[in-house]
């Protein structure tokens, strides 16, 4: 009985013995400090800057204006409504990061991690930097652990990485994280939408509510299709945002598209064809159902995404002789 006192006893001194010389090795890894970026969960709420750069240079910046993110990477001057539910999961994530265990503090080693400085030619890496009016944290986030169960990251100002238990979604592209339902209105708030096109037609709400078909003597492709293609056409989804400098030339109008809301508002939909090296669609926007910043804007589309604005008459009708 008193040998196993004595072995347990022995135990407990190793485990607080190696315990201490954790902390005092890695004293971020106490228990003040298991969450990657410690206070930031705290202070999520008032965030004002976040930015996303890599090697080739910012990939995403915004500030906060009141209750509105604002991107202010696109241009030197104009902003961008910014996702604010993909920005807030980001955030709280991030904020919820909690350390694994530590990983390399080699810089020569930083590289298969993915937590090398951007500034380091080739680097995979990606650092974020968000800030409050009065104190910022700045994290590299490498690459996915290949488990899939976390990722590495290390701060810049510290040679230790680590592997952290959440895999962070980061953009991929300049335009990921901006507002995506850019028209302000909703299906049950519209009032009409007149297509002009060879020939033109009028979706229209009737007297009990429900969408019907200008000059219309056939039934109807299928049940809801026209609710569906007023759903592609005020739920656009675009590929890239650019500023408005030159509108594109009137030979290259494809379709003009004018909604009327039931308060009387108005919104014009220009989709242009491109012959540039990017291809695809450019679409301006005109009218109050939009805010009047995103007027000054043009969105490019691919051919996928143009489809729902360019959906002829014939294709919402039974044709005949069609089972």
């Amino acid at each position: 009985m008193t040998r196993v006192v004595i072995l347990f006893l022995l135990v407990v001194v190793t485990l607080g013995a190696g315990y201490y010389l954790v902390i005092e090795r890695h004293p971020e890894q106490s228990s003040q400090s298991h969450l990657l970026l410690g206070g930031l969960a705290s202070q999520s709420h008032l965030l004002t800057q976040i930015t996303i750069e890599n090697t080739q240079g910012p990939l995403f910046k915004a500030r906060r204006e009141g209750e509105q993110w604002l991107a202010t990477h696109l241009d030197s001057v104009m902003t961008f409504p910014v996702d604010v539910q993909k920005l807030a999961g980001f955030v709280s994530a991030l904020s919820q990061a909690h350390i694994i265990e530590p990983k390399t503090a080699k810089a020569s080693r930083y590289a298969l991690l993915g937590v090398e400085p951007v500034t380091q030619p080739g680097a995979q890496s990606t650092l974020l930097t968000i800030a409050t009016d009065t104190q910022q944290w700045r994290v590299v986030i490498g690459n996915l652990a290949s488990s899939g169960l976390g990722r590495y990251a290390r701060e810049p100002s510290q040679q230790q990485s680590y592997l952290i238990d959440e895999t962070l979604s980061l953009p991929l592209t300049p335009y990921e994280w901006l507002l995506p339902d850019v028209i302000d209105a909703g299906l049950t708030t519209l009032k009409s939408i007149v297509i002009d096109d060879d020939p033109a037609f009028t979706l229209y709400k009737g007297a009990e509510g429900n969408w019907q078909l200008s000059e219309n003597k056939l039934p109807l492709a299928y049940p809801g299709v026209l609710a569906h293609t007023l759903n592609d056409i005020v739920n656009f989804e675009y590929d890239s945002v650019a500023p408005l400098i030159n509108e594109p030339a009137a030979a290259q109008l494809r379709r003009t598209i004018d909604i009327t809301a039931e308060d009387g508002k108005l919104l014009t939909m220009t989709l242009y064809q491109m012959d540039d090296d990017e291809g695809g669609y450019s679409l301006l926007l005109a009218g109050d159902l939009v805010a009047a910043s995103l007027t000054e804007w043009m969105f490019r589309l691919t051919d996928f995404q143009a489809r729902g604005l360019l959906t002829p008459k014939a294709e919402l009708l039974q044709q005949p002789g069609s089972p």
